[in-house]
């Protein structure tokens, strides 16, 4: 592996951390303090990463058009300009409605950068492992709700909610340079060298071991059952992946202390880490399908022992076994 496929790794791996990770995994820090201060519902404050995630979602289908070669990098500036700067945005915000509209200001730059852009790039980068360095870079989207949580959580407790939004930018910014600074492009030949894993690759396609798709199948179709069936499993995924941020007021509302609800988002965002790298190996090693039916499985007992099992250390292993719902999104949907 060449230094460029290193500098394009890290660049995704930072996208992912910055548009999934500090954006929405760190997010539910901040309800309660927010619907406190301006005596408003947890569920009022969580409704602008709904908003944010839906503009991201709408910016996600028009980034294969408008993304190329020679406006990635601006692409990648004027995202970090509306990120950071709507999230400075919050800090001035009185009312709930104006925290809607940095949100979707946030949305839009949060589209450009986010899951589409970032399995793009890899799909054109790496052909070799490639599930393996899907979930490397989405895994990246878990740490900043491992690491960054406590930290928010804690400048929230002694400087308040506002101060938290510095720190929030902050990182978003630091994440996002990466793909500002490095010399990275969409494709590998843009640059003048291969793809990872390229001789590998056409040694599979001249045995016939790499789908091609011809005749009637290579036409595209919306209509097509399959197509819509994946896209109604894409969006259920989306929205279960959100749960984990509710986990601190669900555990409240079911008579734990708020200290037992943090600890179930810090699990699940750890072993969102682990789930998606898991799944990357999985899929090359037994096909994205059985890999998808296994995460599947595992989401469902998890949720079994959420709804019906009412100790700590329940909660926490349901906490911990939701966490593929992010591999499943991430990871699943992508391969």
């Amino acid at each position: 592996m060449k230094s460029r496929h290193i500098m394009v790794l890290i660049a995704m791996c930072g996208l992912a951390a910055a548009s999934i990770g500090v954006t929405v995994n760190t997010a539910g820090v901040f309800y309660a303090p927010v619907a406190e201060d301006l005596g408003i519902g947890r569920g009022s404050v969580a409704l602008a990463i709904t908003i944010l995630t839906m503009i991201s979602a709408l910016v996600g289908i028009a980034i294969p058009k408008i993304l190329n070669e020679k406006n990635l990098k601006i692409m990648m500036i004027i995202a970090a300009v509306m990120m950071v700067g709507s999230t400075f945005g919050y800090t001035i915000c009185n009312a709930i409605w104006q925290i809607y509209a940095f949100s979707v200001i946030r949305g839009i730059g949060t589209g450009i950068i986010s899951f589409v852009t970032i399995t793009m790039i890899i799909n054109y980068w790496f052909l070799a492992k490639h599930g393996l360095f899907t979930s490397l870079c989405m895994a990246f989207s878990g740490v900043p709700g491992v690491v960054l949580s406590p930290i928010f959580a804690k400048v929230i407790a002694t400087d308040g909610w506002r101060q938290g939004f510095v720190w929030v930018a902050i990182a978003t910014l630091i994440c996002i340079l990466p793909s500002i600074v490095f010399p990275i492009s969409i494709r590998p030949e843009t640059k003048g060298i291969q793809p990872y894993g390229y001789e590998e690759f056409m040694k599979a396609k001249e045995e016939g071991k790499v789908l091609k798709l011809t005749g009637t199948n290579a036409v595209f179709n919306f209509a097509n059952p399959k197509f819509i069936l994946a896209v109604l499993v894409t969006v259920c995924a989306s929205v279960v992946s959100a749960v984990p941020q509710h986990f601190p007021g669900y555990a409240t509302s079911i008579g734990f202390a708020a200290e037992v609800g943090a600890l179930m988002l810090s699990v699940s965002m750890a072993c969102n880490i682990i789930s998606k790298l898991a799944a990357g190996v999985m899929t090359d090693r037994m096909g994205s399908y059985k890999t998808f039916m296994c995460m599947t499985i595992i989401n469902i007992i998890a949720i079994a022992l959420l709804l019906f099992f009412r100790s700590p250390i329940a909660l926490y292993a349901g906490a911990g076994m939701f966490a593929p719902t992010f591999a499943t999104g991430a990871v699943g949907i992508a391969m």
